[in-house]
């Protein structure tokens, strides 16, 4: 029997796989965690490999940006999901946020295009133009560095709770 779990670590620099492998071929696990450290031992000291993924380069981000605007904005599933009307965001603005966006994971853009849909759906007639489009980019990195910010202040308490005095 072999056994394999994936583990998929995302820090704001990369993404690492683990792999875990004991006797089972009949399912695979897959394990997600931005805190690998917070791993029990027993699990750590199964780690057969770790592969690095790199934060998606500005080539790929072009090509999420563009697959989910397609996705939430123009073309959203689910029957009762409008569509959003763009005005004023073209191939020079979606360029632009492409750059903005260095350093975002594709769940980030994926969460970007999100919010891009619910700032339209707050409209009159699902609108999104081009300022609320660049403001949305703005908000949302904020909203990722507040986290980031509280992750930093958890991280230091659990330090000072744990230390040895």
């Amino acid at each position: 029997m072999y056994f394999e779990a994936i583990v998929l670590y995302h820090s704001t620099q990369t993404y690492t796989a683990f792999s875990i492998r004991t006797e089972s071929d009949q399912f695979m696990m897959v394990y997600a965690s931005n805190q690998p450290s917070q791993f029990d031992e027993a699990v750590l000291d199964r780690i057969d490999e770790m592969v690095e993924f790199d934060l998606p380069g500005e080539h790929e981000r072009r090509k999420m940006i563009a697959m989910y605007i397609e996705k939430y904005l123009l073309n959203p599933p689910g029957r009762w999901a409008k569509k959003v009307t763009t005005v004023d965001i073209g191939d020079e603005e979606i360029e632009r946020v492409v750059k903005e966006t260095e350093g975002f994971s594709g769940r980030a853009i994926s969460k970007l295009a999100i919010a891009w849909q619910a700032a339209a759906y707050g409209t009159d007639g699902a609108i999104l133009d081009q300022e609320t489009f660049f403001k949305t980019v703005q908000n949302h990195k904020k909203s990722m560095a507040q986290k980031d910010d509280w992750m930093k202040h958890a991280m230091e308490r659990a330090h000072l709770l744990t230390e040895d005095r």
